[in-house]
């Protein structure tokens, strides 16, 4: 859905033209397409109410990180971008319930489709969380708890994995009338239904979500809700090393959205826990991914095709996730395959005909500026169990930014040190000059 509301159209490449690009060692964009991509994402943007210029509003996600990386250069204009989005989009948040609903209608905020779906809790919750880390705005933490607390409640199974969505009628109401009425007044008319679905690719995102909620927000409880969710999914929908069923019904790994989105999660509950089992699965994704929906010319495919097929599907946003997870998967693995794989997506995001397919694309720009640089790496020596080692990792796992790299030592010394662009910091053996050297209050 949220491709859909950002575009539907994203027109074939010809084969010829993608060949052309097969020959670039070090896939980049060009000056000009980056150029391209910079004013597309001014010119798009809602300078009155933030979000996207468009009759329906909902959060462009990719493009409000974009602006959070860059506000974090001291960018006064992606600053307000960011801001002007994210207060703006609050008008989605349930007041009685908490979630978010999927998107607002007649180009306002506050003219919301009441259906809430999981797609929408987690790219609300994780895109709030990064904000807040970055900001510090108590309203913004207020939307993540709101969101948490709608997940704990209303779409959490038994069995700790998450269903699909939640309607957004109720038989005999209109929606504005229903959603307007307090708690008690609900329950007297009753609940609308849950879709009580679990599917792979929307859990993984939820899971990547609560995770990034525990890591800038310090929710223990996000993180034991995704511990959860991540072991029933891996029990029940997990195949071959790195596979994942769409969901329990289903008998063959098909499409790369749900390999895609539980190797994210997985990535990020290693840097949540430091537990070498979720590095490994999620090198083992990547690598299922790369054998199976590798383009043969560039980028990954959206479903396992055959032989007969000439045009095989790609899908802008899920290689512009693929690649970006690959990318920072290269840095915590070491392993080059991870690195080959940021390259081969690049090679189809940096095609302009793509990069410029919809009305502004700024993940391609995100991943541009994360595959010219290494993520900021914060190094910590020491026993996790130490009390110390244990505030190093909670002061880098509160320190803003989505790329960056945490790794851990385990060593008889006790300290941590920094390293940015290739400069690396002296040693430090209290949480307090770490907090210092981060600039984290």
């Amino acid at each position: 859905m949220h491709a859909l509301l950002k575009s539907c159209n994203e027109a074939p490449i010809t084969i010829e033209r993608q060949l052309k690009l097969i020959e670039q060692v070090n896939p980049v964009l060009s000056h000009e397409c980056r150029r391209r991509l910079r004013y597309m994402h001014m010119r798009s943007f809602d300078w009155e109410q933030g979000g996207l210029l468009s009759t329906v509003k909902f959060v462009d996600r990719d493009s409000v990180e974009y602006s959070l990386v860059v506000a974090a250069d001291h960018e006064m204009s992606e600053a307000r971008m960011a801001r002007l989005t994210l207060d703006n989009a609050m008008s989605l948040v349930d007041p009685v319930w908490g979630g978010v609903y999927q998107y607002s209608t007649q180009g306002k905020w506050d003219v919301p489709h009441y259906r809430k779906t999981i797609a929408a809790q987690a790219g609300h919750l994780r895109i709030y969380s990064l904000a807040y880390a970055q900001l510090k705005f108590d309203h913004y933490l207020n939307v993540t708890n709101s969101i948490l607390s709608y997940i704990n409640w209303f779409m959490t199974s038994d069995a700790g994995a998450f269903y699909a969505g939640q309607a957004d009628n109720i038989a005999g109401m209109a929606p504005n009338q229903y959603f307007s009425l307090n708690e008690t007044q609900r329950q007297m008319i009753g609940v609308p239904d849950i879709d009580k679905r679990i599917l792979t690719r929307e859990n993984g995102w939820m899971i990547e979500a609560l995770t990034t909620h525990f890591e800038y927000c310090g929710s223990q409880q996000s993180l034991t809700m995704a511990i959860k969710a991540a072991a029933w999914i891996n029990e029940h929908c997990r195949r071959v090393p790195g596979a994942y069923l769409t969901n329990i019904m289903t008998s063959t790994p098909v499409y790369l959205s749900d390999s895609l989105a539980m190797a994210r999660a997985m990535l990020q509950l290693y840097r949540a826990t430091l537990d070498k089992k979720y590095l490994d699965y999620a090198c083992e994704s990547a690598e299922f991914i790369h054998r199976n929906f590798k383009n043969k010319l560039c980028g990954y495919n959206t479903r396992l095709v055959n032989v007969n097929d000439t045009s095989p599907p790609r899908q802008i946003d899920e290689n512009i996730s693929v690649t970006r997870f690959a990318n920072l998967l290269s840095h915590y693995s070491n392993k080059p395959l991870f690195k080959k794989m940021t390259k081969h997506g690049l090679r189809y995001l940096c095609i302009p005909e793509v990069a410029t397919a919809r009305m502004e694309e700024a993940g391609i720009l995100l991943i541009d500026r994360e595959a010219l640089t290494t993520p900021l790496t914060i190094n910590i020596n020491g026993n996790k169990n130490n009390p110390v080692v244990s505030e190093f990792i909670n002061i880098a796992h509160r320190h803003e930014g989505w790329y960056k790299l945490i790794k851990l030592d385990s060593s008889d010394t006790v300290s941590a040190s920094v390293e940015i662009e290739g400069f690396k910091s002296k040693a430090i053996t209290t949480p307090e000059k770490l907090r210092r050297l981060l600039k984290i209050h």
